[in-house]
């Protein structure tokens, strides 16, 4: 059963708890890997979060939540939104209870991962990369391994001692472990790993696997990084022929390890400025509705948005308009694709309206996250739901019924100024010149006024 969450409030309670081994937290991993990816706003969120820590916290020591607004210097809505961002990150759980006092959050603050964690996870690295840059992650994985040995440690052999060759233990304790440890380990809580699952895929996964079966690949490699394989395919719009070509680029010719790092980094590159193509092929067909709201160019407009990847659709607009993917749309995509709610189609449908429709330079974070979640509360789960479902905005704009909040991010503010008496007249009144009288009347008003 999934919990609808509720916004956030700033009187309600909050607490702030902390992992056990929120010990490993690492400032400097923290501030290079997470932070581009988790915005100004999140960021600062988190340290107010962790300045709020109790030794031995209870829920009745809990505080308003308005005091966070403050801290962070944002509204309610930016706030709700940063916390998202921790919380799809790992970087903090939340736990909820209604009890005599009111509402309580409990936030549960996570250790960072390592430098080589954060690499090897699919989602978080692909973000970063599009975040930063190939060049500057590379300097980052560079720094993160700056104490390692250049060459591999294959030639190397482990001559470490084992604890019991060191250490003198009672035999009789390791069979029968001591109370208070027993205790100790009872109490303690396991951590819960957060894991990213992506949506489901139409990737055909068989295919790839025959396209590289007689290629030098450790197919082992493939599986276990399928996640990534996937994520990239929905995020671009790859084809199951055009993968292949990557994943063996991609691998290593001495070893035939498929290389994930370098694997990003092609991807990356390849797709910098997608091109769309008329050739492009759908892997689902969208079923579009039957509805009589569709006119001919709804139609016409869904089969594009079925065609197409987000990253994919996105640039076709930018060089319809004269502009280019940046960084930032690409992580508000990403954001999208990788939450897993809402389809390609719908998506497009959503760049096609802020950018196609709008008229809007780039994709807003917050404006696309707003009208995201105003679908999502109303069922929308298609490219022709979607549609319907601005057709439904617009009508119930036209007859001044009120909107969600959701929906007031629909359009752009209008103000409409009251027109003039001289714009009113018509262009022979305009251009008749002015009478002796009038221009002695008009000389006259101005030497009065200085």
């Amino acid at each position: 059963m999934v919990v609808r969450r509720p916004r956030f409030d700033p009187q309600a309670g909050y607490v702030v708890t902390a992992a056990n081994d929120f010990v490993n937290f690492n400032e400097q991993t923290f501030v290079n890997f997470y932070q581009p990816i988790l915005g100004s706003v999140a960021f600062g969120l988190f340290y107010a979060l962790r300045s709020r820590m109790l030794d031995s916290p209870t829920l009745s020591e809990r505080r308003l939540q308005s005091e966070l607004l403050v801290a962070v210097n944002a509204g309610q809505k930016m706030v709700g939104e940063a916390l998202q961002r921790l919380e799809g990150t790992g970087m903090v759980q939340t736990y909820y209870r209604h009890d005599r006092q009111g509402d309580v959050y409990v936030y549960q603050l996570q250790s960072t991962l390592t430098p080589e964690q954060f690499i090897s996870d699919n989602l978080l690295s692909v973000l970063l990369l599009e975040a930063i840059g190939e060049s500057r992650f590379n300097r980052l994985v560079k720094y993160s391994r700056r104490h390692q040995l250049a060459t591999d440690n294959v030639h190397l052999k482990n001559i470490s001692h084992h604890f019991l060759e060191t250490y003198q233990v009672d035999q009789r304790e390791l069979v029968e472990v001591p109370a208070v440890i027993k205790q100790a380990q009872r109490s303690a809580q396991k951590k819960n790993e957060v894991k990213i699952v992506p949506t489901s895929s139409d990737f055909d996964w068989p295919t790839l696997l025959q396209l590289l079966h007689s290629q030098p690949i450790i197919k082992d490699d493939l599986t276990h990084h399928r996640e990534l394989i996937e994520v990239e395919h929905r995020l671009y719009g790859i084809d199951e022929p055009t993968m292949a070509r990557l994943i063996q680029s991609a691998t290593d010719l001495a070893s035939n390890h498929f290389d994930t790092h370098k694997f990003k980094q092609i991807v990356a590159s390849h797709y910098h400025h997608v091109k769309a193509s008329s050739t492009s092929q759908p892997k689902a067909v969208q079923q579009v509705s039957t509805s009589k709201d569709l006119t001919s160019k709804d139609r016409l407009l869904l089969k594009s948005t079925a065609d197409y990847a987000p990253v994919e659709f996105l640039q076709a607009l930018k060089e319809q308009t004269g502009g280019y993917v940046t960084a930032g749309e690409r992580n508000v995509l990403t954001r999208l694709v990788k939450d897993g709610k809402l389809p390609s189609s719908v998506i497009n449908v959503l760049v096609w309206y802020v950018i196609g429709d709008l008229g809007n330079a780039t994709l807003k974070g917050n404006f696309v996250d707003a009208i995201a979640n105003d679908w999502l509360r109303a069922g929308v789960h298609d490219g022709a739901g979607a549609l319907l479902q601005l057709k439904k905005f617009n009508r119930a704009k036209q007859t001044g019924k009120k909107q969600s909040t959701g929906h007031r991010y629909y359009r752009r503010l209008q103000v409409r100024e009251k027109m003039p008496e001289w714009s009113k007249q018509s262009k022979e009144q305009r251009n008749k010149k002015a009478s002796a009288q009038a221009l002695a009347q008009a000389r006259a008003y101005l030497h009065n006024k200085h």
